[in-house]
């Protein structure tokens, strides 16, 4: 179940952050997390979140074997997906979202991980399947109250987030109707691997269709993102009083939005 208004209220103010205080989260926070992990599977076996609640600095290890930027999370999301099921990627996205606006909400701090970990701890860690496969993982817990050295010079943060104009990512936005307007302004503000924004929407009669903006990638898949910027798109569209559903579409469109009724 979607918490619409919770959720919506931390979209604007969640943050990607790297460096964490290393101070344990409460265990009632991670309960509710945990509760939440196991309770929302909108897309049934395809694609699940996995709460570590104890997560060694190893996990965000990566290939080459440099730490991905993440230091002293005490605490973990794993964004887990079963492989061979079409739309995986979008699922996962969209799934893991779910929580991560939970954590925000519970006043915790994550930041979306898709290459710099360890996929063989983080498939330990994360209790996957024959068949399934992490995707991506989100250190949790709380950071440091400044902006650290390494985040300012790393990761640029300390200044504004550049963001896309509307009409980069949904041509024509300005004349669509009123909550496929919100939709798309929910949407800009969503988590993307290197902040790349891959997503990109146009009005079809009355449905919204979103597509990447060309060619995937390996490593992280922009349909990843994509599912990311779906949730935000779908909490505004509801906040607005419009109902809907999502369906996943073949490539290069990832999903569309069709207004009940």
């Amino acid at each position: 179940m979607l918490q619409v208004r919770r959720w919506l209220d931390v979209v604007p103010v969640r943050r990607s952050r790297r460096s964490f205080s290393e101070a344990p989260v409460v265990e009632g926070e991670l309960d509710v997390l945990a509760a939440l992990c196991a309770e929302f599977r909108p897309f049934g076996d395809v694609a699940r979140t996995v709460l570590v609640r104890q997560a060694p600095q190893r996990l965000f290890m990566g290939v080459a074997g440099s730490y991905g930027g993440i230091s002293g999370a005490p605490s973990a999301l794993a964004f887990v997906g079963r492989k061979e099921a079409p739309n995986v990627e979008a699922a996962v996205g969209y799934t893991g979202e779910a929580v991560v606006l939970e954590a925000t909400a519970l006043g915790l701090d994550t930041c979306w991980v898709g290459g710099m970990f360890s996929p063989r701890h983080a498939a330990a860690l994360g209790g996957i399947a024959p068949g399934e496969r992490v995707y991506a993982v989100s250190p949790l817990g709380h950071t440091i109250e400044r902006v650290s050295t390494k985040e300012r010079i790393i990761f640029g943060m300390g200044k504004p987030k550049f963001r896309r104009e509307h009409e980069q990512i949904a041509e024509g936005v300005a004349t669509w109707p009123e909550w496929a307007r919100a939709g798309v302004e929910a949407a800009r503000v969503a988590p993307s691997a290197m902040n790349r924004q891959p997503w990109r929407f146009r009005m079809d009669g009355d449905t919204v269709i979103i597509a990447t903006d060309g060619t995937d990638t390996v490593k992280v898949s922009k349909r990843l993102d994509c599912g990311i910027a779906m949730l935000h798109f779908e909490l505004a569209v509801l906040a607005a009083g419009a109902q809907g559903a999502w369906e996943f579409c073949d490539a290069p469109d990832v999903a569309r939005w069709t207004p009940a009724g």
